[in-house]
């Protein structure tokens, strides 16, 4: 008797998993099919949206009109995704047809809803949107999604601040771009670029100087990719008032160095004798691409520096004076005889000579 109610319980409980297990798969089975069908939806919507809106863009930049479609939430966002798109390869006037158009269909307005939205990724959007909008209601909301944990967000706020008014931006960005380690630096040489590139190099000497000694130096060494000298006078009034770390000074004379101004030649002098190795190294590099006649001297007597890489910076420094000749250097191999100098005076004599090789009588008729 036990055993039958002990089937007739076994065989229930199996019978109510299986339930289970087959409720289970047609759950997944109806999920699947609404998940495919939700995808087919927005894909339909996207070509519709897509298929009525990319023309009227093009023609909205040849004759604007006053009369355009109106734009229901969802397919406001594609919308967004097709204006940014041909916003990032338009003239400046086009530009200006597309902010205009823009006004017209309400995008102001439904970029700001966006801005609370819960996905990041329309977070996103709504800020770069705003930001080509020159939106200046958005300022406030801009300036503190600057600081935002999310670098990317944080990132393009910044951007957005510069785009709405630059003069007004920098003040508040300076302190920003010197704390934050997440952002490329190279990203914000592009990004203040598009402002101006005296404005730019002010920018990123002023955020250098003032921010964190290891994002400084490496916002500096991007400094000549602006090709203003704009950002000079900073950094000298800089290294006259206060001293620096060493790699903030090292990074100062790599940039002296690239801008080649003869009014950086007493800076980079007094740091061929700095104590640490890696700022005589740059104060050594700097001279060679601005130095004179007399800084001859100065490199001949870093080759008894105790490091190698001064030692090997000084040669080749040496070697790309303007004074400098090949008679000049196998002189100095015959009568410099310490191995420290002729370790170092070998190769940079090889190297002299096929950079200025000329060429044999039977090349020239060859190129000709």
């Amino acid at each position: 008797m036990l055993s039958l109610i002990h089937t007739d319980l076994s065989f229930e409980v199996w019978a109510f998993i299986g339930v289970l297990i087959g409720c289970g798969i047609v759950f997944l089975v109806v999920c699947i099919l609404a998940f495919q069908m939700r995808r087919q939806a927005k894909e339909h919507r996207q070509r519709r949206v897509t298929a009525l809106w990319q023309p009227l863009l093009e023609q909205y930049l040849r004759v604007p009109f006053e009369t355009l479609p109106t734009l229901a939430p969802r397919d406001h966002i594609i919308f967004l995704y097709l204006w940014n798109e041909r916003y990032e390869s338009a003239s400046d006037a086009e530009a200006a047809r597309l902010i205009q158009m823009a006004r017209a269909v309400g995008t102001d307005r439904f970029a700001h809803e966006l801005l609370h939205a819960r996905l990041l990724r329309r977070r996103i959007l709504a800020v770069i949107t705003l930001g080509r909008l020159r939106d200046r209601s958005a300022w406030t909301e801009m300036q503190e999604l600057s600081t935002h944990h999310n670098s990317f967000l944080a990132f393009n706020a910044m951007h957005a601040l510069l785009l709405i008014d630059a003069q007004s931006a920098i003040p508040f960005i300076i302190p920003l771009l010197g704390r934050r380690n997440d952002w490329s630096p190279l990203r914000i040489v592009s990004m203040l670029s598009a402002v101006g590139q005296d404005l730019a190099a002010e920018t990123i000497a002023q955020a250098a100087i003032i921010g964190d000694p290891v994002i400084g130096p490496r916002l500096l060494r991007h400094l000549p990719a602006t090709r203003s000298r704009h950002g000079l006078p900073i950094l000298r009034r800089f290294l006259r008032e206060q001293p620096p770390s060493n790699d903030t000074l090292a990074t100062c004379l790599f940039v002296f160095g690239e801008f080649r101004d003869p009014t950086d030649l007493p800076m980079i002098r007094l740091h061929l004798s700095n104590p640490s190795w890696y700022v005589r190294v740059q104060a050594a590099t700097a001279l060679g691409k601005l130095g004179e006649l007399e800084d001859e001297a100065r490199l001949l007597a870093l080759f008894d520096d105790e490091h190698w890489w001064v030692r090997y910076r000084a040669g080749e420094a040496l070697a790309t004076l303007n004074s400098m000749s090949e008679e000049k250097l196998e002189f100095l191999q015959e009568t410099i005889i310490t191995p420290e100098a002729q370790e170092i005076l070998a190769p940079v004599l090889a190297k002299f000579r096929s950079l200025h090789a000329r060429p044999s009588p039977s090349e020239s008729v060859s190129r000709s």
